[in-house]
C-alpha cells in the first residue's frame, strides 16, 4: 500500500513538473495561439451541438420560441418579456401568446393566449447555412392562425403569425426545448 502511494506521488510530481516545464518552454505568443485555437474548437463544438438540438426540435415539432421582440404589420418594434410572449409547439398542440407586464388582459398576463391543434406542419432545411423554415397552422375557437418561422442554426428565430383577422405579428427570439423553457402560459380562450 505504501509502495503504491509512493508511486502515485512520484507520478503526480513528475506530471506537474513536466507540465510546468512545458508551459515555460512555450513563449507567451505560442501560449496565446494555443489558447485561441482551443477556444475556437470549443465554440465550433458548441455551435454543432446547438445546430443538432435545433434540428431535433424542428423534426419532432417540440419547441418554444421565447420572443424578446414583437413587430406589427407597420414595422413598429417593441422589446418584450420572453416569459410571456412566445410560440410553442408540442407535437400536435400549439400555443400562441402575447402578454404585457403592465396590464392584466383576458389571459391574466396582459394579452391573449390561443391554443389548439397543429395541422399542416412542414419544414425545410437549408444545408448551405444550416437554417430551417417551418410552416404550420393552429386552429382554435377564435380562428385559424398561420405560423411561418425561419430558424438559424444557433436557434435564433423569426416567426410571422397571421390569421383570418386582419394584420399579422412578428416574433423574434430564441428557440428552446419545452423542458428548458421558462415561459408562463396564461388562460386561453
Amino acid at each position: 500500500m505504501i509502495i503504491e502511494m509512493r508511486t502515485i506521488l512520484l507520478i503526480a510530481t513528475l506530471f506537474a513538473f513536466s507540465a510546468s516545464s512545458f508551459s515555460q518552454a512555450l513563449t507567451k505568443k505560442e501560449q496565446k495561439k494555443l489558447y485561441k485555437q482551443f477556444e475556437k474548437e470549443q465554440q465550433a463544438e458548441e455551435a454543432a451541438r446547438k445546430a443538432e438540438l435545433v434540428q431535433l426540435m424542428v423534426l419532432h415539432q417540440q419547441f418554444v420560441l421565447e420572443a424578446d421582440q414583437l413587430r406589427d404589420k407597420r414595422g413598429s418594434t417593441i422589446q418584450v418579456s420572453s416569459m410571456i410572449n412566445f410560440l410553442a409547439a408540442d407535437s400536435i398542440m400549439g400555443v400562441i401568446q402575447v402578454g404585457s407586464n403592465f396590464y392584466v388582459g383576458m389571459n391574466g398576463v396582459g394579452g391573449i393566449t390561443v391554443e389548439g391543434p397543429i395541422s399542416n406542419y412542414e419544414f425545410t432545411y437549408n444545408e448551405k447555412n444550416g437554417s430551417h423554415n417551418v410552416n404550420y397552422n393552429l386552429r382554435s375557437f377564435s380562428g385559424t392562425y398561420s405560423v411561418s418561422m425561419n430558424i438559424s442554426s444557433n436557434g435564433r428565430a423569426n416567426a410571422t403569425v397571421s390569421s383570418n383577422w386582419p394584420g399579422r405579428l412578428n416574433y423574434s427570439g430564441y428557440l428552446v426545448p419545452p423542458a428548458k423553457s421558462r415561459v408562463y402560459k396564461g388562460s386561453s380562450f
